[in-house]
This record gives C-alpha cells, sequence and structure tokens, in this order.
C-alpha cells in the first residue's frame, strides 16, 4: 500500500482536527471545561444547531479510545481524500466536503428526532469521498482496495454502508448510522451530477468540443490501487 502525497486541503483539514483533538482534550481533562456537547450534531433543535451543522467533524472523545479513533479516522481521510484531489481538484473536493457536511447533518436529523443519537468526527466525509470516487471510476473494471480487496468500483459503495452498519451494530446510534448513509448518498449524487450534460443558454454557440469533469489522463496513478 503506498501512500499519496499530501495535499492541500488534506494538509489543512488534518492540521484543523488535530488542533481541534488537541484543545478538546485539554479543555475537558485539564480544564473541565465541556467542549464536545457544543460541537456535537444532536436532534435537540435550537439557536446552537446553526453551528453544530458545521462543527460536528471537530468533535472528538477526549479519551485514549477518541484519540486513537481519530488518528485511524485521519489516516484514511488522507488515503481516501488526497486521490480525489489530486484528481479533480482543489475546488472539487472543496464542494464535495461542503456538500457531504451539510447533506448528511440534515439527513441525520430527522432521524435523530425519533431516535436520538448524535453525529460526531469525519467518518462520514471518509465514507462520502469514498463513494464518490467508486462512482466516478464505476465503469474502468476492478480496483484493488489499497492492495488488499480487488472488486468492482461500484462494490465499494456497498462496502462503505457494510462497514457503517457493522459500527452500528457494534455501538448503536442511529443518527450516526443516518449521517453515513447520507454522506455516501451525496457522494454518488454529487459525481452523478458532473456527469450530466450542461444545457446550453439560449443563443449561445455550441461548443465543437466539450470535456467532462471526469476525465481521467490515461495512465494517471490510481492510489486507492
Amino acid at each position: 500500500m503506498r501512500f499519496p502525497p499530501l495535499t492541500p486541503v488534506v494538509k489543512v483539514w488534518l492540521a484543523t482536527t488535530l488542533a481541534a483533538m488537541i484543545g478538546i482534550m485539554v479543555s475537558e481533562n485539564f480544564l473541565e471545561v465541556s467542549v464536545v456537547q457544543k460541537l456535537v450534531l444532536t436532534a435537540e433543535l435550537g439557536v446552537h444547531t446553526a453551528w453544530q451543522l458545521v462543527t460536528y467533524p471537530l468533535a472528538q472523545s477526549p479519551t485514549s479510545e477518541g484519540l486513537t479513533g481519530y488518528l485511524i479516522s485521519s489516516v484514511f481521510f488522507w488515503l481516501v481524500v488526497a486521490p480525489y484531489e489530486l484528481q479533480w481538484g482543489r475546488r472539487m473536493l472543496i464542494q464535495l466536503l461542503v456538500a457531504i457536511t451539510f447533506g448528511a447533518a440534515l439527513f441525520a436529523i430527522p432521524f435523530g428526532l425519533f431516535l436520538g443519537g448524535g453525529v460526531f468526527g469525519f467518518g462520514p466525509h471518509v465514507l462520502g469521498v469514498i463513494a464518490a470516487y467508486a462512482w466516478a471510476i464505476r465503469h474502468r473494471g476492478q480496483l484493488s482496495f489499497f492492495g488488499v480487496l480487488p472488486m468492482k468500483a461500484v462494490h465499494l459503495i456497498g462496502l462503505c454502508v457494510f462497514l457503517s452498519l457493522l459500527q452500528f451494530l457494534a455501538r448503536p446510534n442511529v443518527m450516526g448510522f443516518a449521517a453515513d448513509l447520507g454522506a455516501v448518498g451525496v457522494g454518488v449524487f454529487f459525481m452523478w451530477r458532473l456527469e450530466q450534460p450542461k444545457t446550453p443558454k439560449k443563443g449561445a454557440k455550441p461548443k465543437k468540443k466539450s470535456s467532462s469533469h471526469l476525465q481521467v489522463i490515461d495512465g494517471g496513478k490510481h492510489w486507492l490501487n
């Protein structure tokens, strides 16, 4: 398994979440100031929901288990998101991450109203980007998932759902599970929308040659391979 280069967006994301993780541990464990509950997205709607829609990816448990989970998530974020940025660019990745952030949260809130739970961490973003990448290259035959498991690209989306289900069975959190499913759906829809032909404006001259956002350079490196 090869690690892709650290891309600009990935660097900023990891630096920001690491700073948040350190701040949470210091505040919770030494200053005895509760921070996590203010960052976690819950179904208790109010003024706080406005910032929780954005802050929930920063929320982590200030324990050794939480730190381990954060480090594992960070490695997977690097492995998954950096190839996407290399392939489709910084701007496209930022748009995708923003869409996943709000899409996963808004999809999860109705489930939380009836069944409870909460959304925290950036696991949904990892799943959403994997789903987006897999959908975009679904017609390219098989890929090797980090050099371990050969499969069709579209089956990788099913693997994301299955892993999320396993996590739900181990630690039931309906709202968190819904956020994962919402993130996968947003990732697929985001790339599907880019595939749709643009409707030319009235009076505009048709272009002789059009290019898709989803073109991949032949012979380019697939870092999921």
